[in-house]
């Protein structure tokens, strides 16, 4: 008999004997619990430069941390040029394709079922429970790109009585409500925690990390001079004029 809960309809059992191989468990419409066994490849990654074994950490600049699974490099990060962030909280997260479509012919579920999954980790899962709502941003072959945003309820809470905030002041109120949330589930997930390591969905991520998007130093600078420096210029400018014509009539003979 099934007991309804997060971790128990969507459950992956991994087996000591065969580590590549696992159960993929989950209760059926009559309440019983149905498993198929699924493996998956231990096959290397290679580049020009180096080979890897299945599941040996790597790096590739410019996309992070990466991790070679079943022959392909899964990486916290997509290729630059395929996104463009604007301001505010983001979860990266690098999947296998392999798993997602060995889930898929299982449960006909897909990755983007699994950003639901991490929305309801965040509200009764982590510490602190989180305000947070999630939703995808990005997504590339093997990437996602997640975005953090305060829920409407904490929003009109924030904005009550207050009238309207500028954008830096609500992205300084996502920080302090998301950011901890999405770090605690990018080291699960990059320490591959039982809480998601057993999970049918939120399995197929094996890379994650959290990026705060903020305003740069110099976008807040005038365009012009102040007042005060362009006084001070004009003095300079004017003291230097009066030297020198000064200098110049005592070069010059007197007049007979």
């Amino acid at each position: 008999m099934c007991q309804r809960s997060l971790s128990a309809d969507l459950l992956q059992l991994y087996r000591e004997d065969e580590p590549e191989c696992s159960e993929l468990c989950q209760c059926s419409e009559g309440e019983t619990l149905v498993c198929n066994t699924v493996c998956v490849e231990r096959a290397p990654c290679q580049t020009e430069f180096a080979f890897y074994n299945h599941k040996a950490p790597a790096y590739q600049a410019y996309r992070g941390r990466c991790l070679c699974y079943s022959g392909r490099f899964i990486c916290m990060r997509p290729s630059p040029e395929s996104y463009n962030l604007p301001l505010g909280v983001f979860l990266f997260l690098g999947y296998s394709e392999t798993d997602e479509a060995l889930l898929k012919n299982h449960s006909n579920m897909t990755v983007q079922d699994a950003v639901s999954s991490l929305q309801e980790i965040m509200h009764h899962e982590v510490t602190n429970k989180t305000s947070c709502s999630l939703t995808l941003y990005n997504v590339t072959k093997e990437n996602l790109i997640v975005m953090a945003k305060l829920s409407s309820e904490i929003l009109r809470a924030h904005n009550k009585g207050k009238g309207h905030h500028s954008s830096l002041e609500l992205l300084t109120k996502e920080k302090e409500e998301c950011v901890a949330p999405l770090q605690d589930i990018s080291e699960k997930i990059n320490t591959h925690h039982p809480e998601f390591h057993s999970h049918l969905l939120l399995s197929i991520f094996k890379m994650a990390e959290v990026e705060v998007k903020v305003p740069s130093k110099s976008s807040g600078s005038p365009a012009n001079p102040q007042p005060s420096l362009v006084l001070l210029l004009s003095g300079l400018v004017a003291s230097s004029l009066v030297l020198f014509f000064r200098h110049q009539l005592m070069k010059s003979p007197p007049v007979s």
